[in-house]
């Protein structure tokens, strides 16, 4: 088997399904907790604040003080989904891994799987190593009674003549 080192991985989305329904679902949650936070704010500062002004006065005043903190975070959130992708990678990266040296087991190839140093379930590699090198001696042995077949079968052919 061979052993190929793991590498730097070159791209950060590499599972759009799994990848995508997770930065979809961190969008909701993020919009729902924005939408939340602000209204909260606005409103406590609006009940709160200077009981000179109208009510209307005090939310549109707490409205344009709120507006600076949400920029800010609407400014950093690209910054949290990238990082989420990257660190998705973590756990998405090994099953992707996984799924090729599945596919190539299938296709009668045995390699050596290896995840990389910070990925999660690493020990699935050492599982899949343990089964491709089961199916390697399998199919060693499957040669060798082929062989012995193919020698019985010829020499009984030409015993036969």
């Amino acid at each position: 088997m061979s052993n190929p080192a793991p590498t730097q991985r070159k791209q950060n989305y590499i599972d759009a399904q799994v990848q995508g329904a997770l930065l979809k679902r961190i969008c909701l949650h993020w919009a729902i907790f924005f939408a939340v936070a602000a209204f909260s704010v606005i409103v406590l500062q609006t009940l709160l604040g200077d009981p000179g002004l109208t009510i209307f006065q005090r939310l549109k005043k707490e409205t344009g003080e709120f507006l600076i903190i949400g920029i800010v975070m609407i400014s950093m959130f690209p910054a949290f989904m990238l990082d989420t992708i990257r660190f998705s990678n973590r756990f998405v990266g090994p099953i992707v891994r996984l799924k090729s040296h599945l596919r190539q087991l299938s296709d009668g190839q045995v390699q050596n799987c290896q995840f990389r140093n910070d990925d999660f379930w690493t020990d699935m590699a050492d599982e899949f190593n343990g089964a491709a090198a089961f199916v390697e001696a399998q199919q060693k042995e499957i040669a060798q009674l082929r062989a012995k077949l193919a020698a019985k079968d010829s020499k009984s052919f030409v015993g036969d003549n």
